[in-house]
């Protein structure tokens, strides 16, 4: 897995020109949308989460606050709206098989070998899916403490612990 380097340091100076949040958004728009999807699901939400985020930086800069790693800052901001939507989902009712009239498709999805290995990602707990995305998406475990809300000496072993449950997920499947 490779880990990239962290962005620059940005200011609000820098953002008035416009190229930093453009580029930003160019490095880190298309990473911060696989973690959203991968936490939540769903195509449109990640989306929702991935512009929220980028609001949340103009914000923050607007406010003549700096980021001095504005790459972690970023997946730190994306994961706690993707935590933020899954609470408030879990507040809605649970699904009645009773009450669900769709039907299963006719013929098998063409990603029928991915499938299984999906399957067992979203088998995982939250924050084990977490921290496999954030690693996936190449931070460092400084960075991906920040975003998960851990200490970065725990990172090791928890990202250990949630691979391990992965495979587990796999082997039984």
């Amino acid at each position: 897995m490779t880990t990239y380097p962290s962005t620059p340091s940005a200011t609000a100076d820098a953002v008035q020109s416009g190229l930093t949040v453009s580029s930003l958004f160019d490095l880190h728009a298309s990473g911060l949308y696989r973690l959203a999807l991968a936490m939540l699901h769903e195509a449109d939400a990640a989306q929702d989460v991935v512009q929220d985020t980028f609001l949340r930086l103009i914000a923050h800069l607007d406010a003549g606050r700096t980021l001095p790693n504005a790459r972690g800052w970023l997946y730190t901001v994306a994961a706690h709206a993707c935590r933020d939507r899954q609470r408030r989902l879990g507040r809605w009712l649970p699904w009645i098989a009773e009450r669900d009239t769709r039907q299963a498709a006719d013929t098998p999805d063409r990603r029928d070998g991915t499938q299984g290995a999906l399957d067992a990602i979203r088998a995982l707990a939250p924050r084990d899916r977490l921290l496999i995305a954030l690693r996936a998406q190449g931070l460092s475990y400084r960075e991906i403490g920040d975003a998960a809300g851990i200490r970065a000496t725990s990172v090791g072993r928890l990202l250990a612990r949630a691979l391990d449950r992965l495979q587990a997920q796999l082997d039984q499947r």
